[in-house]
């Protein structure tokens, strides 16, 4: 511990030698009752004395300023930026090919529909010459007087006094061949 008389001397190996004191004696105060410390103003400000090695380093190393910072914070976004846009890109993109396969998915449903309706045209033209009581396709009808056709092997088995689909009663029927192409 230093007493109370102690002082501190500040040398700044800047200061010109005019500044310095010549026998050194320090201005000597009790630290209970002053606690200022006497720093003598170097010239470098003034510009007569180039500044030290030491102050050139220490300018070169100064901390990032505020300034810095924000370029900093800007290349960083601006390259996030980019990256955001390359992602929008490519999620733009992949909506087009999502539009474009929606797009050949309902063309292809709707073919698909139409060879349904198609086969369905041709199933029910295929059966309006089947016989709905043993549904085979006959080399000889009965068309009876009430409009309903009937296989000639199922119309030997039915009672045709009436008709087996609407039942109405009639007295006959006409023999038809249709042509087998």
């Amino acid at each position: 511990m230093t007493s109370p008389s102690s002082t501190i001397v500040i040398e700044d190996d800047e200061l010109p030698p005019s500044w310095r004191s010549a026998n050194l004696q320090v201005q000597r105060t009790s630290l209970r009752t002053s606690p200022e410390i006497l720093i003598e103003p170097n010239d470098a400000a003034s510009g007569s004395i180039e500044p030290s090695r030491k102050r050139k380093r220490a300018k070169r190393k100064q901390p990032d300023t505020l300034d810095t910072c924000f370029k900093k914070l800007r290349k960083t976004f601006d390259q996030r930026d980019q990256e955001v846009e390359k992602l929008d890109q490519k999620v733009e993109n992949l909506e087009q090919e999502v539009e474009k396969q929606q797009k050949q998915v309902q063309e292809l449903q709707s073919k698909l529909l139409l060879q349904e309706d198609r086969h369905q045209e041709e199933l029910s033209r295929r059966r309006i010459l089947d016989c709905k009581i043993c549904y085979e396709q006959p080399d000889c009808w009965h068309n009876l007087l009430c409009g309903h056709m009937i296989c000639e092997p199922c119309a030997k088995l039915v009672d045709l006094s009436t008709c087996p689909f609407c039942r109405r009663t009639f007295s006959g029927y006409v023999k038809c061949y249709p042509f087998a192409g």
